[in-house]
């Protein structure tokens, strides 16, 4: 079995990040997991270890939840809103059904709103709406166990896109008149509780933003991985 650990930035909120609802730099050795720009700390379950770079994860039932907060859904109540979910994850190792959930906001049937997830050999990233259609973007990706990939997914108008280490790997445009909504699952990073048994992430996490309100082109995303405006490590 592999560890996931999970990290942050040096310093105060990036501008990289405007409009971010959540920002977690994961870098505390107790208490919470603290959010830098609303206060949406997380709660730490399980027995999950921290050295002040990295939170670390080995077993089932280690995550941070979140909580359910508005921010974290996608809409205004009538449209879509542009977002950006970005993590950085190094794969120390694979569970046996070679899963691994990143960051969701999922819990009960009917209440899912999206996730994004190694699966099989790919970044996924889906998305519900109200009535529980779900939409999935992926791109092919084999990790190297031990190597720091920055990742995530962003929404631009009517086209979401994947990105991996500075690249948008996978651009995909929503269906006509599919609309997210504002469910009641809470947000977790790591592990998932959904489901018993499979879905833990094993490696390292960095640190891990959310954005509503704006998405990045592919600019932004080049610059936030080359540290132009972006991460200082």
């Amino acid at each position: 079995m592999g560890i996931i650990a999970a990290s942050r930035l040096r310093g105060a909120v990036d501008p990289m990040f405007g409009n971010a609802v959540a920002y977690y730099r994961l870098d505390e050795t107790t208490g919470d997991a603290i959010d830098l720009v609303n206060g949406y700390n997380g709660t730490l379950n399980g027995n999950i270890s921290r050295n002040g770079e990295y939170y670390t994860f080995d077993a089932q039932n280690e995550y941070v939840a979140l909580g359910d907060e508005d921010d974290f859904s996608f809409t205004d109540g009538t449209n879509n809103t542009d977002f950006v979910i970005k993590t950085e994850v190094i794969f120390d190792g694979f569970n046996s059904n070679n899963w691994a959930w990143l960051v969701s906001k999922r819990e009960i049937f009917a209440t899912d709103e999206w996730q994004l997830i190694f699966f099989e050999n790919q970044i996924t990233f889906q998305i519900w709406d109200s009535s529980n259609n779900i939409f999935s973007i992926r791109t092919n990706f084999i990790p190297t166990v031990g190597q720091k990939y920055i990742l995530g997914v962003t929404l631009n108008g009517n086209t979401l896109s994947l990105f991996i280490d500075g690249v948008i790997e996978q651009t995909e445009n929503l269906p006509v008149g599919f609309t997210f909504y504002n469910g009641s699952s809470r947000v977790e990073i790591g592990d998932t509780t959904f489901r018993t048994g499979q879905l833990n992430l094993l490696g390292k996490l960095k640190e891990t933003v959310i954005v509503k309100g704006n998405g990045w082109t592919q600019q932004n995303i080049t610059d936030n991985y080359n540290n132009g405006n972006g991460i200082t490590y």
